[in-house]
């Protein structure tokens, strides 16, 4: 083949390669985690990094809108006990009441977010015991715990989503806040040796309906800003 054509050829391939580039919908650049998101929905965590919370206290709602980073498109769900006090018969049918109340989140439509499916896919246990006996729980405790229970598995699944229900009578605390007075549920990540866990925080309410509005808002938020630059 001649210089001349392979010039051509080169060109051809380089014109049709930019065109193409071109006809696809350009990406927002990712925002700063949690950049400008609404007022009393953002706190600092263990680490010092942004972590978004239910407040208890009502906030202005805004549209949710994109920030160009991830987004979990097909979430499969692990529910995760946390304390010993699950360990009580009387509190293992509350478990059943959120686990059916997770699975009813499956309902409400994500795709205007690229969330195309999720399922509940299981849950985890662990039950050994509360760090103060029935006081609380930090955020960083709740990694280490965590990637304690996920970190010998192998790589973690990019998809996979972890709700972590606290047992009742352990209170959680997230840098300096404390659910007692600032929040019903949050959600954060953690970067493991495994992978990426993303996972949301759902203190008990012995209220059902405000347990299960906590936990399915808590899950949707995971789901569509797992690493606070997606939607919010």
């Amino acid at each position: 083949m001649s210089r001349a054509i392979i010039l051509a050829t080169l060109a051809l391939t380089l014109t049709g390669g930019a065109a193409s580039r071109a006809a696809e919908k350009p990406q927002p650049p990712a925002s700063a985690i949690l950049e400008n998101a609404p007022r009393g929905t953002v706190v600092f965590d263990g680490d010092g990094g942004r972590a978004q919370i239910i407040p208890r206290q009502a906030v202005p709602s805004q549209e949710a809108t994109y920030h160009g980073g991830p987004v979990v498109s097909r979430p499969t769900v692990q529910a995760v006990f946390l304390g010993h006090d699950w360990r009580k018969p009387e509190n293992r049918a509350k478990e059943a009441e959120i686990l059916s109340a997770l699975r009813g989140q499956s309902s409400e439509p994500l795709a205007r977010y690229g969330v195309k499916s999720w399922e509940l896919a299981g849950q985890l246990e662990d039950l050994s015991g509360d760090p103060l006996r029935g006081a609380s729980i930090s955020d960083l405790e709740i990694q280490i715990r965590l990637d304690g229970l996920l970190g010998g598995a192998g790589p973690l699944d990019a998809n996979a989503v972890y709700v972590v229900f606290l047992a009742p009578g352990l209170g959680s605390t997230l840098g300096p806040r404390a659910t007692e007075k600032d929040y019903v549920a949050y959600h954060n990540h953690v970067h493991s040796a495994a992978g990426v866990i993303h996972y949301a925080v759902v203190p008990y309410d012995g209220d059902l309906s405000r347990w299960v509005a906590a936990a399915r808002q808590s899950l949707r938020l995971t789901v569509i800003n797992p690493e606070g630059n997606g939607w919010y």
